[in-house]
Protein backbone atom coordinates (compact mmCIF):
# COMPACT_ATOMS: atom_id res chain seq x y z
CA UNK A 1 0.00 0.00 0.00
CA UNK A 2 1.01 3.65 -1.13
CA UNK A 3 -0.27 6.51 0.78
CA UNK A 4 1.25 10.16 1.31
CA UNK A 5 0.79 12.81 4.04
CA UNK A 6 1.93 16.36 3.48
CA UNK A 7 1.79 18.25 6.58
CA UNK A 8 0.88 21.99 7.23
CA UNK A 9 4.25 23.57 6.67
CA UNK A 10 4.87 21.36 3.33
CA UNK A 11 5.11 22.04 0.39
CA UNK A 12 5.09 18.78 -2.66
CA UNK A 13 5.51 19.13 -6.24
CA UNK A 14 5.65 16.31 -8.71
CA UNK A 15 3.63 13.54 -9.91
CA UNK A 16 1.86 10.91 -7.50
CA UNK A 17 0.16 7.57 -7.93
CA UNK A 18 -0.93 6.29 -4.30
CA UNK A 19 -3.49 4.45 -2.34
CA UNK A 20 -4.59 7.66 0.06
CA UNK A 21 -3.82 10.85 0.73
CA UNK A 22 -3.54 13.27 3.26
CA UNK A 23 -2.75 16.89 2.74
CA UNK A 24 -2.78 19.62 5.16
CA UNK A 25 0.28 21.73 3.64
CA UNK A 26 0.51 22.07 -0.47
CA UNK A 27 -0.12 19.41 -3.16
CA UNK A 28 1.11 20.69 -6.99
CA UNK A 29 0.96 18.84 -9.77
CA UNK A 30 -0.33 15.20 -10.47
CA UNK A 31 -2.07 13.33 -7.80
CA UNK A 32 -4.58 10.28 -8.35
CA UNK A 33 -5.87 8.33 -5.62
CA UNK A 34 -7.09 5.31 -5.94
CA UNK A 35 -8.92 5.19 -2.82
CA UNK A 36 -9.53 7.92 -0.03
CA UNK A 37 -8.56 11.69 -1.10
CA UNK A 38 -8.92 13.85 2.91
CA UNK A 39 -7.90 17.70 2.42
CA UNK A 40 -7.53 19.48 5.85
CA UNK A 41 -8.73 22.91 6.12
CA UNK A 42 -5.41 24.24 5.68
CA UNK A 43 -4.95 21.95 2.95
CA UNK A 44 -4.46 23.26 -0.83
CA UNK A 45 -3.90 20.83 -3.94
CA UNK A 46 -3.57 21.76 -7.24
CA UNK A 47 -3.36 20.49 -10.68
CA UNK A 48 -4.66 17.70 -12.14
CA UNK A 49 -6.14 15.46 -9.70
CA UNK A 50 -8.14 12.11 -9.89
CA UNK A 51 -9.52 10.23 -6.91
CA UNK A 52 -12.47 7.43 -6.06
CA UNK A 53 -14.00 9.72 -2.72
CA UNK A 54 -12.55 12.74 -1.34
CA UNK A 55 -13.23 15.03 1.85
CA UNK A 56 -12.74 18.76 1.85
CA UNK A 57 -12.24 20.33 5.32
CA UNK A 58 -13.75 23.64 5.15
CA UNK A 59 -11.28 26.11 3.96
CA UNK A 60 -9.26 23.36 2.39
CA UNK A 61 -8.75 24.30 -1.16
CA UNK A 62 -8.56 22.38 -4.84
CA UNK A 63 -8.14 23.68 -8.16
CA UNK A 64 -7.09 22.37 -11.28
CA UNK A 65 -8.60 19.32 -13.59
CA UNK A 66 -10.54 17.17 -11.34
CA UNK A 67 -12.08 14.06 -12.10
CA UNK A 68 -13.51 10.94 -10.21
CA UNK A 69 -12.78 7.34 -10.33
CA UNK A 70 -15.30 5.31 -11.12
CA UNK A 71 -15.47 2.01 -9.15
Amino acid sequence: MHDIEVATTGILKGSADVDSAVVAGVFESELKVRTHLDIAASGHVRGQISYRSITVATGGKITGTVSEIES
